[in-house]
């Protein structure tokens, strides 16, 4: 056996070994491998031992906390748990968007955000900046302090100081609003105020639709309106003091309350109801209900300058107007003069400046006035007043009645007929008038007059009337004209005082005090009521013919009566005839105290001879030669009457 052996360059030894069956390597140093070996024994050996000490250890310790847990034994200092606070994931700037089913987008930016570590949806902002775009790129703005953004459901909660705005005008200033941002719609359930070119809003709730441009305003609801300077100028009507419409001023502002207001401002209507009251210059309108129709938009675009120098609409050019207002249902409107207007509906159109008020109109004015019909139209720029359908005018117990009233407060002048083609009639009416005397009875007019002593023929008592018997009146037309103080009735007169009766084609009756259908004309400049008025003298024109209750007539070209002393005076070609007695001259006084009639004539000195003189009523004068008066008188007719003659011819026939 051969054995080889070397040494490498550490000192130890390698070498091989052979034998005759083969070659087998030795390992000359195994010192590594005892250590390894040694190192390892020795964990085994510390483990046997460690292992079940920590199983015993852990054991206990489970065993010490349920205890202390239960209240068992002694307890065991909590563990401190690091925790994550919100404030450590506050983001900057984050910036959230997203896009509509019908193709419009937002985005909505912030100064910082907070996740929501119970609600992972929910993000909180603070110093919120958003947009909404519309199909129709229609964009509105939206600002607030703070709020919270709850990505799944894309609702955004704002609050404190919100500011909206937008393309079309929105201006809306808020203290808490709900946004839902895919269908563009704003709702808030506290106190907001939306501003407008023409006034504002406010309300306890609102709903603002975008997309659809609708809004709704609950609860206490109030739209302050003031007119544009065009406006104003527009209907030259902003500084006036004087007005025929039934409610307030045209180009003064106006205040509407209501517990709800619906606008939509595609179709331009906004609708009160609940309670509605309208306020203008003092006066009031209330009604259950109030549409207003409008053109522009509901207010003016709210951009920021540099904004607005961009994108004009036309709706700030226009501004927003209002253009016709109706109210319905029991529709009560008060003016500051005590003047009160009542119906069914009320139209008012504001550029036109007219008003309709229709079904059951009931018109007053202070506590004896009032005109009921079934329509009335009120003109501003004429200055009129028109009642129709079955017109009955009170004043006091003055009554008139008739088909179609005609008011003129410029002129104070007033027209009362009956024309066909109103309430179904085919043909023209009668209008009738009931006129109250005053009541104090007059002394007699015989022993005051002195015409009555002068020569002439007097018949008995068939004239008497009550002095305090009303005047009734019928005739085709009436026309006042409270300036001059007189009522003229025309078409077929019947005038009609206790027994008495008095024909004619014309009728004037003259008054004191004011029969205007406008409280403000009956003030005087002392702000005191004018008196109402009374009847102090009639004058008939034109066949007048005077009828007693026992058939006597007297006939005359005029006629005058003094409603005071209830004294009537005939005169021009007189004739006084009593069954087949007639008595003939130029002048006859009929005191309707006693019924006594006296007929005389009255001589004028002329050129040609002696003539009478007698007046037509207008002021003019027609003259007659002189006949020498006469009278027929048959015995047997006489009977009944008492007739006495001084400087007459009397004749009588068998």
């Amino acid at each position: 056996m051969a054995s080889m052996a070397a040494t490498d360059n550490s000192g130890h030894v390698r070498g091989r070994e052979r034998t005759s069956g083969g070659t087998i390597v030795i390992a000359g140093d195994r010192t590594k491998s005892r250590l390894a070996a040694h190192r390892h024994s020795g964990r085994v050996r510390i483990l046997k031992f460690a292992l079940p000490l920590a199983a015993v250890a852990m054991t206990g310790f489970a065993t010490m906390n349920i205890l202390g847990n239960a209240g068992v034994g002694p307890a065991l200092p909590p563990l401190e748990v690091p925790k994550i606070v919100a404030d450590n994931l506050k983001m900057h700037n984050p910036h959230y968007q997203g896009f509509n089913s019908d193709g419009g987008h937002y985005w909505v930016k912030a100064q910082t955000a907070q996740q929501d570590l119970k609600t992972l949806t929910a993000v909180h902002l603070d110093s919120i900046t958003g947009e909404l775009t519309d199909v129709k790129k229609q964009k509105t703005y939206l600002t607030a302090v703070r709020g919270v953004f709850d990505n799944k459901s894309n609702i955004l909660e704002l609050y404190d100081a919100i500011n909206v705005t937008g393309d079309s005008g929105l201006n809306a200033k808020l203290t808490r609003a709900t946004i839902q941002t895919k269908e563009n719609i704003i709702t808030s359930d506290q106190p907001s105020t939306i501003l407008m070119g023409a006034g504002k809003i406010t309300s306890n709730q609102l709903t603002i639709r975008q997309k659809t441009k609708e809004y709704t305003f609950l609860e206490n609801v109030r739209t302050h309106i003031q007119p544009k300077e065009s406006q104003q100028a527009a209907t030259g009507q902003a500084d006036t003091t004087q007005t025929a419409l039934p409610f307030g001023k045209p180009g003064q502002p106006v205040d509407v309350a209501s517990n709800r207001l619906d606008v939509d401002d595609v179709k331009k209507i906004a609708i009160y109801s609940g309670q509605v009251t309208a306020t203008q210059d003092g006066a009031t309108m209330t009604s259950p209900e109030m549409t207003v129709t409008y053109e522009g938009a509901v207010a003016p675009s709210a951009k920021d300058d540099s904004q607005a120098k961009d994108a004009h609409t036309d709706a700030d050019a226009a501004g927003t107007k209002v253009k016709l207002i109706v109210a319905r249902d029991s529709v009560v409107l008060q003016q500051t003069n005590g003047q009160t207007a009542t119906s069914r509906t009320a139209t008012f159109d504001t550029v036109a400046n007219t008003a309709v008020l229709e079904g059951d109109v009931v018109l007053t004015q202070g506590d004896d006035r009032r005109a009921v019909g079934d329509r009335v139209d009120y003109d501003q720029a004429a200055q009129t007043m028109v009642l129709t359908g079955p017109v009955v005018v009170t004043q006091g117990a003055n009554i008139l009645k008739g088909r179609r009233l005609v008011y003129n407060r410029a002129t104070q002048k007033m027209q009362l007929s009956a024309p066909a083609n109103i309430m179904g009639n085919a043909s023209a009416g009668r209008i009738t008038a009931h006129f109250v005397k005053p009541s104090a009875k007059a002394p007699s007019a015989q022993s005051s007059d002195d015409d009555q002593n002068s020569d002439g023929i007097s018949f008995g008592a068939a004239f008497k009337s009550d002095p305090n018997a009303p005047y009734d009146v019928v005739s085709d037309k009436l026309d006042v004209d409270d300036n001059a103080k007189n009522a003229t009735f025309t078409g077929n007169v019947s005038a009609v005082q206790g027994a008495v009766t008095m024909r004619s084609q014309e009728l004037t009756a003259f008054y004191t005090g004011s029969a205007g259908m406008d409280a403000a004309d009956d003030q005087t400049t002392s702000g005191t009521a004018k008196a109402p008025a009374t009847l102090t003298h009639l004058t008939a024109k034109k066949k007048v013919v005077v009828t007693a209750k026992d058939g006597q007539t007297a006939t005359g070209d005029w006629a005058e009566v003094d409603v005071k002393k209830n004294l009537t005076t005939m005169g021009g070609a007189v004739v006084l005839t009593q069954g087949k007695n007639i008595v003939h001259g130029t002048r006859l006084v009929i005191d309707m105290n006693t019924g006594e009639a006296t007929i005389k004539t009255e001589p004028v000195a002329r050129a040609d001879g002696p003539a009478v003189s007698s007046s037509d009523g207008d002021g003019k004068s027609q003259v007659f030669k002189a006949e020498r008066p006469s009278a027929i008188f048959y015995p047997g007719q006489l009977k009944k009457s008492k007739i006495e003659a001084q400087g007459w011819e009397v004749r009588t026939s068998p």
